[in-house]
């Protein structure tokens, strides 16, 4: 078994479905050894929206967290799928994280923290990453957050 399965099962973490792309936009796409993820909303094992709100009105920083984690999942998910296996990380560059949150909310970054925990506890020290946490009104489909990253793959 190898090493990227036995992390993954000792958080508990599964990797839910690809959603299907949308004409002219790509889930992630390689360039030079680095992998560009677009944004990602939180979904379910469905591949369906698990989260539709505004943090601080429809849902708390708990929710929002695990809807994070939820877009670090997926964020995974394209990882593997790009790279063979989790074991083609090198490490993970940058994320950015979008959060849809009433205004006034000044905890940005502890939902956003939900995304880059999931990639240091699936990826160890390889998912350390900078990473900008931004707030805004309202996100595609009305989700609480879009995530991002970029990846440096294994030569």
């Amino acid at each position: 078994m190898s090493m990227e399965i036995n992390r993954l099962k000792a958080i508990e973490l599964d990797l839910p479905p690809i959603r299907l792309e949308k004409q002219g936009v790509v889930t992630h796409k390689t360039v030079d050894g680095l992998l560009w993820i677009s944004g990602v909303e939180p979904v379910d094992e469905n591949g369906k929206l698990a989260y539709v709100g505004r943090v601080g009105s429809e849902f708390t920083v708990e929710d929002a967290y695990r809807a994070a984690r939820l877009c670090g999942l997926t964020v995974l998910k394209y990882i593997k799928d790009a790279a063979g296996s989790l074991d083609g990380v090198d490490f993970v560059v940058k994320s950015i994280v979008c959060v849809s949150a009433v205004k006034g909310f000044g905890d940005i970054y502890k939902v956003a923290d939900g995304f880059s925990d999931v990639l240091a506890e699936a990826l160890g020290e390889r998912g350390l990453h900078a990473r900008n946490a931004i707030g805004a009104s309202t996100l595609n489909h009305n989700v609480p957050v879009v995530c991002d990253a970029i990846v440096k793959l294994r030569d």
